[in-house]
This record gives C-alpha cells, structure tokens and sequence, in this order.
C-alpha cells in the first residue's frame, strides 16, 4: 500500500473533508491549509484548498474572496466558514451549491460568539448561535442558507456542545425542543419547558399532557399553565432522551414530567400519532428499545432506579405491559440494545449484578409471544396529523403509512416492508414560517409573523438598489410541498420602485430575504448594519434640507445683488460623498 501527499502546512489532522458525490468531482477533498505566502503560523488563520486525484496538482483554493478562517463544515450543498474579521468580530459565511462564500443574515442585536449547525434538512439549514454567554438561539435559513429567521430562542444547552433539540425520526418536520423561561440571558437556575413543532421550527406549541395517568386516574393539567416536558440530552436521564425510530413511524417513548416547568421525577409517556397527543405508559425510569418494526416494545428498569431481574415487554404500543424474568438474580441494566433498523425480535441486555461481576449480557428472544405472521388484514392506513384538526397534513403532504393494528400481536418479520404513499394538500399556515426579517409574536411560538426589532427597517433606495420587493412577512418552508390555498396571500409582497410609486401587493412574488435585501442582490445586513444605514439615511436626509436652504439663501442673495447691480463672487459648495457613505461596521 502506497500513501501520496497531498498537501503541506494543514491546519490539523480533523481539519478536512470529502466532497460530497452527488454534487462534487469524485474524491475531491477540502481542508484546511496555512497559505503557502503566510509563513507566520502564529496567527492560527487558515485558507480553504481543494485537491483531485491523483493529488499531484497544485491545491486550488476554493473562494480566493473568502481568504483567512477560522474553520469550515462541508454538509451536502453547504459549506459553513466561520471567520473572525480584525476587529474580533465573528460571522458566518456560507457557500450553496459550491458557489462563493456570502455572508450569513442572521437578525440579532446581540453580538456573535459561536456558531453551531445543528441540522441540514430538505434544503435547509438549522443554526445555533451563541450570542451571549449563556444565551443561545435557534434560525432556520432559506434554501440558499443565507437569511435566517429566529426559530426558538434560549435553548437548553451544556457546555456548548450539548443542546435539547431533537429531530423525530419517522415523522418529517416534527421537532422537540427544551427552552430556559426566563427575563435575561443572566438569570441563573431557570426554569425550563418543552415545545414542539411540526413543520421544522416555523412554529412551537406546548405539548398536550395526557387526560389520565398510569392508573387511569384524572390529570388535573391544562395548558398553558401546565403542559408536558421531556428530559433531554442535558438531563440525568439522556441516555433514553426522546426516543423515535424510521422503522416505527408516529410511535414516540420519551421521560417526561407534568407542571409548568420540568421537574427533577420522571416517568415514561407515549405518543402513539407523531407527538400530537401523550399517555403515561410506565412509572419511574426505564431504558427502552423497539423491536420488530415498533411492533414490541421492551423496558428494563432504569440503573438509576433499584436493581431489578424482570424486564417488561408490550404487544400493543404500550397499553398493556407484561413481565419477563432475564436473570436469576437482581440486575442493573445499563443499556437496552437490539440491531439498527429495529426489525427483529431479539433484544439485549448490558450490565451487571454488582461491582465484582463485571460486565454481562443478557439476550431475550421474543418471536414466541407472537402466535403468528401478520397478514394484509392486520393493517390499516395512518396519517400523520389525523388527528388535528384542519391540520392532516405534513409539509405540504398528506402521507399515507400503513401500520399494525394495535389490538392485532401478530409478527411483522424481518423481510416486512411498510407501504408508503405521498399526495400533496391545499397550502395552509402551517407550512409557512416567518422571513428573515420577521420573527412570531407572543414568546416566539405563536401567532402572526411581525417586524423583527433586531433588523430596523429602512429605505433601501439609498444602497443603490433600483427596486426591491417588500416581503409581507412569511416564506415557505423548506422542502414543502403544498400548492395554491393561502399560498397567494402569505407570501404576496409589495414592489417598492426607487424614485417612483409602489405598487400594491404582488401575489405569489416573494423577496429574497423578507424585505430587507433589494431585488436581484446577494449581499445582505445584519440587525447592526441595518440600524447604522438608518442613522446615515437621517443624517443624508437633514444634510440635504440643509444643503438646499443655503443654496436658496444664495440664490436669494445673488438676485439682491444683481438687481443692486453690486459686484460679486459666487460661491461654490462641495459637498464630500465620504461623509454620507455607508460605514463598514
């Protein structure tokens, strides 16, 4: 085996990546290097170089314009550079389907300290910014992954690194979130409560808490005084978080807690239609896995909990749980694992009996419990949604997926393939979310999209622009798929003609960022560039009233002057562009 070397002066060994195969050249690679020209290696600043087999051209760099970074993140048709300018000012650039770098829009006051990509997703990317310590706030970008819109502000975090946000698996656009209630980034031990949404962070909504608990007795507990809250990756209880898997669509396990806030005593609650409605399945804490295609559930006490020899197991999606003894002796149960894909009947079990033990692990084979093979009169058809009202669709899609009856134990195997279809629906609210510019009143996860405070509006006539449409404050969210409906009235925007009328509402027509970047442009503002162009237009505007009356006053005088026929000398102004241009903040 032979190695080649591709390039010198990298900036350390994680600091490269393959390029995608469906968009970039076979095995290209993309990495960091210290310029060849820039010997001073002290600096920590690096440019972004790309190399092709058989790696013995010269590196080309990938965005000359783009120059000195502190690091990059290659995802399908993104590219994220961070850079920090001279000043110490971090930013965001981005660069979609390999073209150069722009500027990423993302509307705060508050200055930026990380970035984090949480998520790419039908053509849209989910970014975590740190703006200040303590406080971090959740954009969704367009399809281009430059203008962002606030999401969901002061997500739960640890370390940086470590947030409660988690896609469903099985059910497209469905999210949970843990988010700090709180008055002010600084405020310490704040309470926090959980959200949802389904339709990719466009909106948040408590979660419904279960008419009765484990028992069968009431839950005294309406929203919005007291909803349901889940125990996420920040939580002593990570090791399960939200539980949902492809292979059990709509099926979702997660701990959980009822009140205003979430509490500190969790116990296991179940959604069996994609996270709309919840019921208390089980006390107290277990870990859980799904086998045969969510058909069979398996709960072995938590290790948190007393140690235990019987694990529990459910045929029916939680309603109804049996026992099953594992061990001849009491167990702690550290993990409970089957194959990825949760498709056949075998689960295991790892841990121990105590500290001399050492490692064990039990496996349990479970195709026994079920008398037979399903046939095509154990399946009916679910959607996701079904059951909100005027809601049953799913971005754009009202989808067919066929599931196991919950009443019918029989066996789906391991060869069973689900029946899936798709035909698209009528646009609705639903699949809007707000435009950069914009951000959801009341908390931010509910009601109309109105004017984001952190981007001031302003007369863009001044940047040069000659016409720019004006967003009324929605765009459709990414990868949606909904036609016609409220589609005409959401995203209709007004034609703002520099140095001419505007015109009215235009239907269907939407701004590239929400009203804030003239027509046809790439370049964009932030909150901070947006309110300094405000104060210079002010300025601009009274330089200019003063300016005309000097000159009136002079017209007046030269006429006094001639018609006294006095001698003269005209005077001239000149009025300097360098004191009404932009400032590059």
């Amino acid at each position: 085996t032979s190695w080649t070397l591709v390039d010198r002066y990298v900036d350390n060994i994680t600091d490269f990546q393959w390029g995608d195969p469906t968009i970039d050249p076979a095995h290209i690679v993309y990495y960091n290097v210290y310029n060849p020209t820039d010997k001073n290696r002290g600096n920590y600043t690096v440019h972004l170089y790309t190399k092709q087999p058989p790696f013995t051209n010269p590196a080309q760099e990938f965005d000359p314009n783009l120059g000195r970074h502190d690091d990059f993140l290659l995802l399908g048709r993104y590219i994220f550079a961070q850079q920090t300018d001279s000043s110490g000012n971090i930013m965001l650039k981005v660069s979609y389907n390999r073209k150069p770098f722009q500027i990423a829009q993302i509307p705060s006051t508050f200055g930026h300290m990380n970035y984090i990509v949480s998520h790419i997703n039908n053509l849209q990317a989910l970014v975590i910014v740190q703006h200040v310590q303590g406080q971090y706030n959740l954009y969704l970008s367009d399809s281009s992954g430059v203008y962002y819109s606030m999401s969901l502000s002061d997500l739960v975090q640890e370390g940086g690194t470590t947030f409660d946000l988690q896609m469903i698996e099985g059910v497209n656009g469905t999210m949970v979130a843990n988010q700090y209630v709180r008055s002010s980034p600084s405020q310490t031990n704040s309470p926090i409560r959980t959200l949802i949404t389904f339709n990719k962070g466009g909106r948040w909504r408590l979660i419904a808490p279960p008419d009765v608990d484990v028992n069968g007795n009431a839950v005294n507990c309406e929203p919005p005084s007291c909803s349901l809250h889940f125990f996420m990756d920040t939580s002593d209880y990570f090791r399960l978080g939200v539980y949902a898997q492809d292979s059990a669509p709509g099926l979702i396990v997660a701990h959980g807690s009822l009140g205003a806030q979430l509490s500190t005593d969790p116990d296991v609650y179940i959604s069996r239609n994609g996270g709309i409605t919840w019921s208390e399945t089980l006390s107290n804490s277990w870990g859980m896995n799904y086998l045969d295609h969510g058909g069979l559930l398996v709960a072995a006490r938590d290790y948190h909990q007393a140690p235990s020899r019987v694990l529990k197991y459910s045929v029916d999606e939680g309603l109804h749980w049996q026992d099953y003894t594992f061990s001849n002796v009491n167990a702690y149960v550290f993990g409970v694992i089957t194959e990825p894909g949760e498709t056949t009947t075998i689960v295991s079990l790892y841990g121990w009996t105590s500290i001399s033990s050492g490692w064990i692990v039990w496996t349990v084979y479970f195709a026994s419990v079920f008398p037979r093979v399903c046939t095509d009169n154990d399946f009916y058809t679910w959607s996701p949604w079904d059951e909100r009202l005027n809601e049953a669709c799913t971005l754009g899609y009202h989808i067919n997926i066929e599931r196991r009856k919950v009443s019918v134990p029989c066996l789906n195997s391991r060869s069973y393939v689900r029946d899936t279809n798709f035909t698209t629906c009528t646009c609705a609210s639903e699949d809007f979310e707000c435009d950069f510019g914009f951000m959801r009143v009341d908390d931010g996860i509910k009601g109309p999209c109105v004017t984001d405070d952190a981007i001031l509006p302003f007369d863009l006539c001044i940047t040069g622009a000659s016409v720019y449409n004006k967003s009324s404050g929605y765009r459709r969210v990414a990868g949606d798929g909904c036609v016609g409906g409220v589609e005409a009235v959401l995203t209709a925007s007004t034609t703002v003609v520099c140095g001419g009328p505007t015109s009215g509402p235009t239907s269907g027509s939407t701004s590239s960022s929400g009203g804030s970047v003239p027509a046809n442009s790439g370049s964009g503002y932030t909150g901070t560039q947006s309110a300094s162009i405000g104060v210079l237009a002010t300025l601009f505007v009274i330089a200019v009233v003063v300016v005309c009356v000097m000159v009136a006053v002079i017209v007046l005088l030269f006429l006094k002057l001639k018609k006294a026929r006095m001698n003269y000398q005209r005077v001239g102004f000149d009025i300097s562009d360098e004191d009404d241009a932009p400032v590059s903040l």
